[in-house]
C-alpha cells in the first residue's frame, strides 16, 4: 500500500498543504564531516515549494561562505573542501555535470574582488582577517543580506517548532540583525540567566523567551563558530 503524503501546516509559510515534506532546520550539506552518521538532525514540516526555495538559497550561501572559512577549523571540518569540489570540473561525474561545475566556477570567479589591503567597511562580522595567517592578497565575495536574513528566519522558525511545537504566527515579526562579538556580549550577558542553548555539530542556537508568549524572544545563532546572526521575535503591535 502506498503511504499518502502527510497533510498539515508548513513551518515557513504557515499554509496548510496536503503533501508536507521534512525540511532540515540546519541545512544537511552544512554539517561538518565529523558529524556522526546516526545523529538525529533537526527537521520540521514544510511545503515542497518552501523546501525547494530554501534549498536553492542554502546552496548559494554555502558556496560563498564555504570559500571564506578555514579548512582546518574543526567546527567546519570538510565544508570548504566540499564547496571547492562542487566547482571543480575534474570532480564531475559526467560531461553535463562538468559543464555545470565550470559555469558555477566562472560565475563565482567573476564575483570575487581582489584588494591590496583589506577594506575597513562592509565586512561581515567574524569574516575579516584571521590571526596568524599570512595574506599575500585579499579576496572578498558579495553575500546577499536578504538571503542571510531568510536563513536566520528559517532557523528561528525551525528551532521554535522543534522546542515548543508552535509556529511563529503572522501576528509576530522576526527582526534580523548582525553585530560583532564585542557589541553582542553585553546583550548576552544581560540575558545570561534566561538563556537556553541548543547545539548540533556546526550550529549553536542560544534562546531567551518571553514568559507566557512563545512567539516572542531573542535568538543568537552561530554557524561553524564564524557566522553569527541575531533575531528578536515580537508581536507586530509592539514592533517599531
Amino acid at each position: 500500500m502506498v503511504k499518502r503524503p502527510k497533510s498539515g501546516r508548513c513551518v515557513h509559510c504557515l499554509q496548510n498543504v496536503d503533501n508536507l515534506t521534512r525540511d532540515h532546520v540546519f541545512p544537511s550539506a552544512w554539517y561538518p564531516d565529523n558529524t556522526l552518521e546516526n545523529l538525529q538532525r533537526w527537521t520540521v514540516p514544510s511545503c515542497k515549494k518552501c523546501n525547494e526555495e530554501y534549498g536553492r538559497l542554502e546552496e548559494d550561501l554555502l558556496l560563498r561562505l564555504g570559500i571564506c572559512i578555514c579548512p582546518e577549523d574543526a567546527n567546519s571540518s570538510g565544508i570548504s573542501d566540499k564547496v571547492l569540489r562542487s566547482i571543480d570540473p575534474e570532480s564531475a561525474k559526467n560531461r553535463t555535470d562538468k559543464r555545470f561545475r565550470e559555469r558555477k566556477r566562472e560565475k563565482i570567479k567573476k564575483e570575487l574582488f581582489q584588494w591590496k589591503t583589506m577594506p575597513t567597511i562592509g565586512l561581515h562580522p567574524n569574516f575579516g582577517v584571521q590571526n596568524n595567517i599570512y595574506y599575500p592578497e585579499y579576496l572578498t565575495i558579495l553575500i546577499s543580506a536578504e538571503k542571510l536574513e531568510r536563513l536566520c528566519h528559517k532557523i528561528v522558525r525551525g528551532i521554535t517548532y522543534i522546542t515548543d511545537k508552535v509556529f511563529i504566527e503572522e501576528n509576530s515579526n522576526i527582526h534580523f540583525f548582525t553585530v560583532d562579538d564585542k557589541a553582542a556580549r553585553p546583550i548576552l550577558e544581560d540575558m545570561k540567566k534566561n538563556l537556553v542553548t541548543y547545539e548540533l555539530p556546526g550550529i549553536k542556537v542560544v534562546r531567551a523567551m518571553t514568559s507566557g508568549n512563545l512567539n516572542a524572544g531573542f535568538y543568537a545563532i552561530e554557524i561553524w563558530g564564524r557566522l553569527k546572526m541575531y533575531a528578536v521575535v515580537k508581536p507586530k503591535k509592539l514592533s517599531c
